[in-house]
Parts: C-alpha cells; structure tokens; sequence
C-alpha cells in the first residue's frame, strides 16, 4: 500500500465517526403483510383477575391442584387475550417532542421492540389451522400458510412432545436491526432481554386462564425460519412457546414437504449496520438437526445441572435473611389483578429515593425467581441465572450487597454499607440505580453453561434473565412499586460482587423502587466516574500494579 492509495485514510474516516442518533436511518416498529387475509382479534377481552405475583410464581404451570382452578379452553378470545397481553399495543399518547408514542403490553430497551410473533396452531374455535403472524398495530393475525404445520415445528423441535400435543404454538423471532440502530452490537444482547419481558407476560397470563406453557429453547433454527417465512440473516427465531401442551388434542398431522417462501412484507427498514460478531454468535448458536436438538436438551438432565442456587465453598456470605412471605398471603388479596399492572405498567425513570418494606421485597423476589419452564432443564426450579442484589432503602434489611439463595429461601449478606454511589456508577452512570431501593442483577456462570450447552447457552441465559427481569416488573407494578431495566459495566458488576460471584457474567438488572411524583430522568455522575475520570488525567500510573 502506498501513500497514494488514498482509501486507507478513507476507511479509518468512516469508521472513527462519532454521531449520535441517526433517525433517519430508524427502522419500523411494526412488520405487515398487507397482501395476505387477515383475521381480526376480538377487542372486547374479559379480564384476568388473578393477582399478578401469584400468577407470576405459577410461570406458566396452570391451575394448582386441590385449589378448585378452572382452565380456559384454547379459543380465539383466549389466544387474543395472550398475545394483547404479553406483545400487544396497550395504549399510546402524543408527547411534545417525541409526537405519537406507542406503549406495548412488556417493556422494551429504548421502545424499539424488536421481537415478531408467529403463530403455528391446528383447528382452534374461531380460528382455522394455519401459520400466522400477530400484527400488534391493528390486533390482526395474517395467515402465511393454511393448514395444520404442528408436526413440522414438532420435528424441527426434536419431537418435543409438548409441541406436539399443544394446540398452538408461538414463534417468536427477533428483528436484530431494530435494536442495533441504536444499541449497535451489544444490541443483540437486548433482543434476548426484550423477548424475557415478553415471555413473563405470557408465561403469567397463560397461568392466568389456567393454560400451561412451555418455553422451547431447542429448535432446528432454519427449519422454524423457513416455516414462518422469513430470511435469516434479517429476522430469525429466537423461542417457542408451546401452549396448551399436554391437552388431549390429537396428534398433529403430517405436513409433507415445506415450501419455502419468503414472503413480501413491510418494516424490513434501509440502510443497515452490520456488526459481524453479533452475527457470527447467532449462526455458531444455532442447532441444524433434530439429532442435534434432542442431544441439546438431554444436557440440562444430567444430575446436579443447574439446580436451586446455593452458595459457593469459596463465596463470603453471612447473616441469611430468610423469606417469610408466602405467594396468596396477605399483600397478594390486595394487590392489583395481573391484566389491569400489564395495562398500567410503565418503566420508571426516576426513583424516589424512599424505603420499600421487607415483605415488599421477598414477594417479588420469591415470585419472580420460581423458575421459567424450559423444555431442557429437566429438574422443576432450576436456574441458569443467579440473583444478586444491593439493597439501598429496605425496611428491616441492612443496606449492603446481597446473594438470593434460593435453596434456603433467604438473602445472603455479602457485604454491609451504604452503596447508592457504587449503585449508580455500575448502572452506566444512571440515577436510577443510585435512587432505586434495591436493584437485582441476574448473573450466569458461563464458565459452566458454555461448554454444557455451547454458543445456545449464552442465548438462553440471557433470555431467561429477561423472563425474570420482566417477572419484577409485573411483581413490582402489582404492589404498587416502580421497576426498570438498565444497561451496566459488565466486569465491574462482577467485581463488585466477587468473591461470590468470581467467574460469573451480569446478564441483565432489573432496579426496584417507589416511583417519583415527578417521573422524569436525573442528571447523575458518580463519585465512582468522577474519581476515574480523576485517575485517567494523571502522569503516572493510574492505578496500582502487582509486584512479582
């Protein structure tokens, strides 16, 4: 190369830009497929009285025995009440400066949402067999394929039987772009934790009407692509969600030999942003055969994998705080009914920096964590994610740095103090975590999950971090609290929390808190970024060095 060949200069150009947001290049927040027929949901949706933290602790298991539980048969009233509920358009409002503003039914990192929904389902009351897309702008579903494709989706599953004895199966896929326009490459992670938040909605509301659910994590990814329609590299399937599994429906038939089609549709968008190792990360996560799958998901059977969390030999907890709050006692005959928090839930962007009670706490804990139902796990309540917390404003708790043990039902101590500046800094320098009265972070030992389940243990980690983060927001709004998810410094979370946490990754966080009168964001800086951005000005060495 020489001085003349001018495109070096070029390239470093470009790259090394700074912008900020490009609206311009903002992609659609809704996909549609306006050549096709459609069939309207009906909007006039009964309602779903069932306590949200109760509903939530259930996670999609259905009536409990011995307690008098009625189930809802799976028709379309039903299948609208799950899909307005867990991925719908709730409501919208016109703001000063951001104009029309569309607020859906679980939260989503920046309101990008860019998680699709896809229907599979035999002959339902009100809704012929077929392949569907729920479009949440007009309440539609659009039929991509006529017939009954449940035995497709039950081989491209492993023969996972669940699939196979669900009437109706959802497909969730997620639209990579939309999120990395502006979360760029990191924006792959928060595909994962929006689909959780989506999945902790449906997970409640199926346990709600009494309807089970499993969560399929092992699938042939380009089998499900194909199926519903889509081109890989833009849109791709991330879940399944097997409803009604278990039923006495009959077997799925036979589907013959899939067509592929891709079939035209709106909200693709223009002018996109490749980020290779994002991409490089889905194709290696992905599974290729049934074989395959099936293997996948012996894994999580093996003894001692990933069950309740206890604390590690090495780790420095003290003083448990053990649970004394039950799910249907006391707080929960007063709380608010699951469809009115999902309608009325909001993400708090400031705290009020006010205590929450002990019990307050232990119920959105003891709730949000009685574990997602995998299809791989095996054992009922194991976990992929551990639990940390810093307690800030907690009535009856000590401030400090905490472990949720779950196999004792008690908070661990790791660390008494006062810890609202380190809170802060650790949620990328926000006030809301410096504010809130308790912030939970969902960590997952990769060390462990890696080499058991591969590259689809990192996606399943973070997805069932965002099922639990979305578990807090229901739990939280259903007692009257506020909640919201936050980026963060990733190794610095890990230190923070180390010994215990030594080797271990923050997945996502979820603050708690009591929500300000004046909900807007507060300009916050931290004496933690304040002292580092101190060190990084000096001539020497900004920090200490080990010597040998």
């Amino acid at each position: 190369m020489s001085n003349q060949d001018i495109e070096a200069a070029w390239n470093y150009h470009e790259a090394t830009k700074l912008a900020y947001i490009n609206l311009r290049t903002k992609p659609p927040l809704y996909k549609s497929y306006p050549s096709l027929p459609v069939v309207d949901l009906p909007s006039d949706l009964p309602p779903i009285d069932v306590p949200a933290s109760e509903a939530v602790a259930m996670g999609g298991s259905g009536p409990r025995a011995g307690e008098g539980a009625t189930s809802t048969s799976l028709d379309l009233t039903a299948l609208a009440q799950i899909l307005f509920f867990s991925a719908g358009l709730v409501h919208k409002l016109v703001l000063p400066v951001a104009g029309e503003v569309h607020y859906r039914a679980a939260s989503s990192a920046g309101a990008l949402y860019p998680i699709e929904v896809y229907l599979v389902c035999r002959d339902l009351p009100g809704l012929d067999a077929g392949v569907y897309h729920f479009s949440p702008a007009d309440f539609t579903l659009a039929q991509l394929r006529a017939g009954d494709f449940r035995a497709e989706l039950t081989a491209a599953a492993g023969e996972n039987q669940d699939v196979g004895s669900a009437p109706a199966t959802l497909v969730f896929t997620a639209n990579f772009w939309r999120s990395a326009w502006k979360y760029r490459a990191r924006g792959y992670r928060y595909c994962f934790w929006d689909c959780g938040t989506i999945l902790a909605n449906l997970l409640a509301v199926c346990s709600g009407l009494g309807l089970l659910a499993q969560v399929v994590a092992g699938f042939v990814d380009q089998r499900v692509d194909r199926l519903v329609g889509i081109q890989s590299d833009e849109e791709a399937s991330v879940c399944l969600v097997a409803i009604g599994a278990g039923s006495q429906a009959q077997p799925p038939p036979p589907s013959g030999r899939i067509t592929p089609q891709v079939i035209p549709s709106t909200g693709g968008g223009s002018e996109k942003i490749a980020y290779p190792e994002a991409d490089r990360l889905h194709t290696a996560s992905c599974l290729v055969s049934g074989t395959e799958v099936t293997a996948w998901r012996q894994q999580g059977g093996a003894p001692d994998a990933f069950r309740k969390s206890q604390a590690p030999p090495g780790g420095s907890a003290r003083s448990p705080h053990p649970f004394t709050g039950e799910i249907g006692g006391e707080i929960g005959t007063g709380e608010i009914p699951l469809d009115q928090v999902i309608r009325s839930r909001g993400s708090t962007r400031r705290f009020a920096r006010q205590a929450i009670s002990r019990t307050q706490l232990e119920r959105v804990l003891h709730s949000s964590t009685a574990g997602v139902p995998w299809d791989f796990l095996g054992t009922p309540g194991a976990s992929l994610v551990d639990t940390y917390l810093i307690v800030n404003a907690v009535d009856g708790v000590p401030s400090g740095a905490y472990y949720l043990n779950r196999a004792t039902r008690g908070l661990d101590l790791l660390r008494e103090g006062a810890f609202r500046q380190e809170a802060g800094h650790l949620c990328f320098e926000q006030a809301l975590g410096a504010d809130a009265s308790a912030i939970a972070y969902f960590m997952a030992d990769l060390g462990k999950i890696l080499p058991r389940y591969g590259n689809r243990g990192y996606r399943t980690a973070q997805l069932e971090a965002g099922v639990v983060g979305g578990n807090m927001y229901l739990c939280a709004h259903s007692l009257g609290l506020g909640a919201t998810g936050m980026t963060f410094y990733d190794d610095e979370v890990t230190e923070f929390f180390s010994p215990h946490a030594a080797g271990k990754s923050l997945m996502f966080l979820v603050a708690l808190g009591v929500t300000a009168e004046l909900n807007r964001v507060r300009p916050f800086r931290s004496r933690i970024g304040v002292l580092l951005d101190s060190l990084a000005r000096g001539a020497g060495s900004p920090m200490p060095t080990n010597q040998e």
